[in-house]
């Protein structure tokens, strides 16, 4: 019988599947669809605009673990990194935005934009970026170590930009850190 070692177990499973993993890690699932409704009537009472995007994009991300910790194979094995775990942020809870709101970063996805945002939080791996979306359900992401605000599609291409780098390990998207 011959084993696999794991880095040829790691190319079973694509890097789109394992992002979906580390989703599915943070409680997320196909077809969540989270109650807003008291932040929809705090929206309507603070005269905030809570456009379609942004309140599909929090019904199905808000409230998920905000923190969920992954490993990848390092290019060195024997580094005294090679067992550690790292976080990836998700932090989409609408009750406590006012402050990431009022920020240099998000202020300049708006300025970059060019359409009406929405403040959804932060997301990202290690250091997370300030996230928004327009009403076009563009995402939009600015970490404050860098002046470039990122555009993507979709969270999960959001997660692509972060990790691509990373060869994840796949069975760390299963376990608790």
């Amino acid at each position: 019988m011959v084993s696999k070692t794991p880095k040829q177990s790691q190319h079973e499973v694509s890097k789109q599947e394992q992002l979906v993993l580390l989703l599915k890690k943070a409680g997320w699932h196909e077809d969540r669809h989270v109650d807003i409704s008291g932040f929809e009537l705090r929206c309507q009472a603070e005269g905030v605009e809570l456009f379609d995007s942004a309140k599909h994009f929090l019904q199905e991300f808000s409230g998920l673990d905000s923190m969920v910790y992954f490993k990848y194979i390092h290019d060195w094995p024997d580094s005294r990194f090679s067992d550690s775990w790292y976080d990836y942020t998700f932090d989409f809870l609408p009750d406590e935005l006012d402050e990431i709101a009022n920020s240099h970063d998000y202020q300049a996805i708006l300025a970059f934009a060019q359409e009406d945002c929405f403040c959804l939080g932060e997301s990202g791996y290690y250091y997370p970026a300030v996230a928004a979306i327009g009403r076009s359900g563009k995402l939009y992401f600015k970490h404050d170590y860098e002046d470039m605000v990122h555009v993507f599609d979709s969270l999960l291409h959001s997660m692509e930009h972060e990790l691509k780098h990373l060869d994840l390990v796949t069975a760390s998207l299963y376990e608790k850190a």
